[in-house]
């Protein structure tokens, strides 16, 4: 177990970058000339409240502490489960077909789509930026499909033998979620997805829980 610890610096840090954004937002929208230098906003109780739902400036730096230490925590936790699961594929002698690779780089692919199209830009146009076609992205991410693949056996296998498997209701509440979101979602596609994560979140549990 390490303990996560976030300094004043860290939050300082944090509320800089965030008054250096809403200034520059506040520029664009201004259309202001070039030599124009830029003016950052006062932090106080006014302009914290802009920003959600703080009551001033001490509630608001008290809970990004909170959400920057949530973040290292998640990060930490991440790390822990790469170091986990890449101890047991040493052990493990694991022969990967090749159609569960393929299936790994079509989530890869769909889910690098899904983002750039979500953050405004077009899938193709990126692929002339960067001078690659999507077959050179897909053969640069094989190896990490590959061990996405093997990750996953190596979970379902541990689940099958732990008898370990996704509360129901939690299933169906994150189902409603996610179809609310994604109205397009096929329904089954969305329940394995949902399942296969909360499975592999209570077999991350269980295993961080062996001696």
């Amino acid at each position: 177990k390490e303990t996560v610890k976030v300094e004043n610096k860290e939050v300082e840090d944090t509320i800089n970058e965030i008054v250096k954004m809403r200034a520059k937002a506040s520029e664009n929208k201004q259309a202001t000339s070039d030599d124009k230098k830029e003016k950052l906003p006062k932090i106080d109780d006014e302009f914290v409240k802009t920003l959600g739902d703080f009551k001033n400036v001490e509630d608001f730096k008290e809970k990004l502490k909170e959400n920057i230490k949530l973040e290292k925590k998640r990060k930490l936790r991440d790390k822990k489960k790469a170091e986990i699961i890449e101890e047991i594929i040493k052990g493990s002698r694991i022969s990967v077909p090749s159609i569960l690779v393929e299936s790994e780089l079509e989530k890869m692919m769909a889910q690098f789509k899904d983002d750039i199209t979500r953050s405004g830009g077009i899938f193709e146009e990126y692929l002339k930026h960067i001078k690659k076609t999507e077959k050179d992205m897909r053969n640069e991410w094989r190896t990490d499909a590959e061990k996405r693949a093997k990750s996953q056996l190596v979970l379902n296998k541990i689940a099958t033998t732990e008898k370990i498997v996704a509360p129901k209701e939690e299933v169906e509440k994150q189902m409603i979620q996610l179809l609310e979101h994604y109205k397009d979602a096929d329904p089954d596609r969305a329940r394995i997805y949902i399942e296969t994560v909360l499975t592999n979140e209570k077999v991350f549990k269980f295993l961080e829980n062996q001696k």
